[in-house]
């Protein structure tokens, strides 16, 4: 075998170990990124197709954290940055009989809104008397023991579905709603804590390229020390160094950052207690079709981000994202783009159905939303077997239980999506904080 020797190794090169990469060449540069494919990204994958412009994984990014800005900047994107059509911003849809309504952003809009009835509006402020919980519960319990059934079945299920496309009744309140909890948890109430809370404007952001023109920008400037195709069969510990084994190599180094998902590293560390709680991170499988149209064919021009759904719409997708409505550069001035997903822990069986079947229903449920009567122009398709991590109620065991790993593993760390923070933002703050702290 042929033996390397370096002193930090980066498993994975998704933007998590881009990132850690990225902030540790600012202090070293004797490191090493391990990627298993033969391109680098992770779950950001932009396809530009016929002038359209589709993100696979993530569409937008939050703009809500110091790293992400400065990741940004160093890589000379700052300037280059897409923002959101003020429309999207404002209107973001739910269905109520087929039609798209506005969910309510102010207090006055709220009361004339559709979605809930005078009841289940009404309901909202007996929230103020509800008793805080004790310990942490379901999003579904949580929601509705504090705001009522009607508010969880017909806002919080869809909200849930557009960033886990999880069941509310399978995940963690603390991990998933984070800020509810802990509003909650410090206030004893989700009102008052929201009437003292300070009001922030985050905004989010594509780039011209799609999402992925990061993750090729901070990979292109790192070129010298990415190996893709690697496979890591093995991490041993071995006369306080560790021993990184695959493709009938050996890389040997002081530090090792992995940052690989829950389901890959579990068979890294086959023997170990760490198993047992990587194999109960559940992802969710996702199909995720992109569709381009005329836009003279299209009736409904409501300017807005998307519509998600609730399971009594008997629809056959997740959400649609008016991807053209939120960043003009993403499609020809005359054309639409539109972005279909489908699947999770709530449409299981569809992802199950062959990719044409699908396709038609959701094409079909698709124009019948937007009034399109046309010819089809574009069309994309992509399918996440493991797609997006779920915060279950095993979420507080595994973060135990890899503190616990880490703290018997000196100089090891494990970063990913499947803990402590979903988001891209979150992953690249998460990144920076360990190089900050620890290099």
């Amino acid at each position: 075998m042929n033996e390397i020797k370096v002193n930090t190794v980066i498993i994975g090169a998704g933007i998590s170990g881009l990132s850690a990469a990225h902030f540790l060449s600012k202090k070293s540069n004797d490191f090493l990124i391990l990627e298993s494919k033969n391109q680098v990204g992770g779950i950001i994958q932009t396809v530009i197709k016929n002038d359209f412009i589709c993100e696979n994984g993530p569409n937008t990014v939050l703009l809500n954290n110091e790293a992400i800005v400065e990741i940004l900047k160093d890589c000379g994107l700052w300037d280059s940055i897409n923002y959101p059509q003020e429309s999207s911003n404002k209107n973001r849809f739910v269905l109520n009989n087929n039609q798209l309504i506005n969910i309510p952003t102010t207090f006055l809009k709220f009361v004339k809104s559709p979605i809930l009835s005078i009841k289940g509006k009404l309901r909202i402020l007996k929230e103020l008397f509800v008793k805080q919980h004790r310990e942490n519960t379901n999003v579904s319990e949580f929601i509705t023991k504090r705001f009522g059934k009607e508010f969880h079945d017909n806002l919080i299920v869809p909200f849930v579905s557009g960033i886990y496309a999880g069941d509310t009744s399978k995940m963690s309140v603390k991990h998933t709603l984070k800020i509810l909890w802990n509003l909650e948890q410090t206030h004893g109430s989700v009102i008052k804590g929201l009437f003292k809370m300070k009001k922030k404007n985050i905004q989010s952001f594509n780039l011209p390229n799609g999402i992925s023109q990061l993750t090729f920008k901070i990979a292109e400037k790192l070129n010298k020390h990415l190996k893709c195709n690697f496979e890591v069969e093995q991490i041993i510990k071995k006369n306080g160094f560790y021993e990184i084994i695959g493709n009938k190599e050996v890389i040997t180094c002081n530090n090792v950052i992995v940052t690989v998902p829950a389901y890959v590293l579990k068979n890294i560390f086959s023997k170990d207690y760490l198993f047992k709680a990587l194999d109960k991170v559940i992802y969710s499988a996702v199909d995720v079709f992109h569709f381009g149209f005329e836009k003279k064919n299209i009736e409904n021009l409501k300017q807005g981000f998307g519509v998600l759904t609730k399971p009594s719409d008997k629809k056959s997708f997740l959400g649609i994202l008016f991807n053209s409505r939120i960043f003009n550069h993403v499609s020809p001035n005359d054309k639409e783009l539109f972005t279909v997903l489908i699947g999770g822990e709530r449409q299981k069986e569809l992802c199950k159905l062959s990719k044409i079947e699908l396709r038609n229903k959701v094409l079909a449920e698709l124009e019948d939303i937007i009034q399109h009567n046309g010819n089809l122009i574009f069309e994309n398709h992509y399918k996440w077997e493991k797609g997006i991590p779920q915060y279950n109620m095993n979420q507080e065991n595994l973060i135990m239980a890899i503190n616990k790993f880490e703290s018997n593993h000196s100089n090891l760390k494990i970063l990913g999506n499947y803990f402590n923070g979903v988001s891209v933002s979150d992953c690249i703050m998460k990144s920076k904080q360990y190089i900050d702290r620890c290099f």
